[in-house]
């Protein structure tokens, strides 16, 4: 892959732009305090992977329908508002590079302020006036929800597995992508069966964009994803390499990997990673993701070709091959 996502994107530029500023407004109320914190996360950038999903969906058969960088902007502040609610959960330092809200000003702001932004979003699909906009939009956010519940209830390392993990990325990160790629398809008008086609090529790339970010966050350095390394793990997140060494690995590398969670030192993560490479659990994740992406890019060969198109094959490409 080598075009990075900027490149792919910048045909999106303006649009983006506009994003982003109309995320500004939305969030911003007169008070100190919400609008610091609501608009915090945003100061580090992001990749506006969701946004870029809503805007490419709808203008796949055309121009852009107008709204649709309001919805764009929505998708974008939901996504932002899990990420705070998951920092409380995680009691993460550090996200996109800055220090995370909740350290920033406490559990009780940030829990307030994620709540307040769902809310923003969810608004805004009401006020767009199609009613088939804000069930998709509530949809999304609730398994979102769930998927975070779900993460919880299966963070006990001896009865994880692989279902479980797949349950949790579909309900935490691919049915909202999804829901992206449909609020496009719904907006522009497009037929029903193409909005479902969207919405299954969002599934498949939302499925894809998780196991890589699992990957990442055992592979990477810090400073590359904008959190420490190995946190997921140590949070309990129980993630697709992990249950690939349990299941081929056995009893020694399960209880390896007990040892760490009761007592993580530096030296004990440098052996799990080098243990996840040496069993191939990495290559495995890897493989996974590339069979979403394939999955993905087949259902995107059944739209005409055009300019957005080949943006979403890029992205998707990318999606698989990035660093960070």
């Amino acid at each position: 892959m080598d075009k990075d996502l900027k490149e792919i994107l910048a045909p999106l530029d303006g649009h983006l732009r506009r994003v982003d500023e109309e995320i500004q407004k939305r969030l911003k109320t007169g008070i100190p305090i919400i609008d610091a914190s609501a608009t915090h996360i945003f100061l580090s950038g992001g990749k506006r992977i969701r946004a870029s999903l809503v805007i490419l969906s709808s203008g796949l058969r055309g121009e852009i329908p107008e709204g649709i960088i309001e919805l764009a902007a929505a998708t974008e502040i939901v996504h932002a508002s899990s990420l705070i609610h998951d920092d409380i959960i995680d009691q993460s330092l550090f996200r996109r590079g800055n220090i995370t809200v909740p350290k920033k000003w406490g559990n009780k702001v940030a829990v307030l302020v994620g709540d307040f932004m769902y809310s923003v979003a969810l608004n805004t699909a009401i006020q767009d006036g199609n009613p088939a906009l804000f069930p998709l939009m509530v949809a999304g956010t609730k398994d979102m929800v769930m998927g975070e519940l779900c993460q919880l209830e299966y963070a006990d390392l001896s009865k994880a597995r692989r279902e479980h993990y797949m349950t949790i990325i579909e309900l935490k990160t691919a049915r909202f992508m999804a829901s992206c790629t449909r609020l496009g398809a719904t907006k522009s008008g497009l037929p029903e069966e193409e909005r479902e086609s969207l919405y299954r090529f969002g599934l498949n790339l939302g499925f894809a964009f998780q196991i890589i970010d699992d990957t990442l966050d055992i592979m990477q350095a810090s400073e590359e994803v904008g959190k420490d390394v190995g946190s997921d793990f140590k949070d309990g997140k129980i993630t697709l390499p992990y249950l690939h060494l349990i299941e081929e690995g056995g009893s020694g590398d399960l209880d390896s990997l007990k040892r760490y969670i009761e007592t993580p030192t530096p030296e004990g993560w440098q052996a799990i990673k080098k243990r996840l490479v040496d069993a191939g659990s990495i290559d495995f994740a890897i493989r996974c993701a590339a069979d979403y992406i394939n999955a993905a890019r087949d259902i995107l060969k059944g739209f005409p070709e055009s300019p957005f198109r080949t943006i979403l094959f890029e992205l998707s490409d990318f999606l698989l091959f990035r660093k960070y």
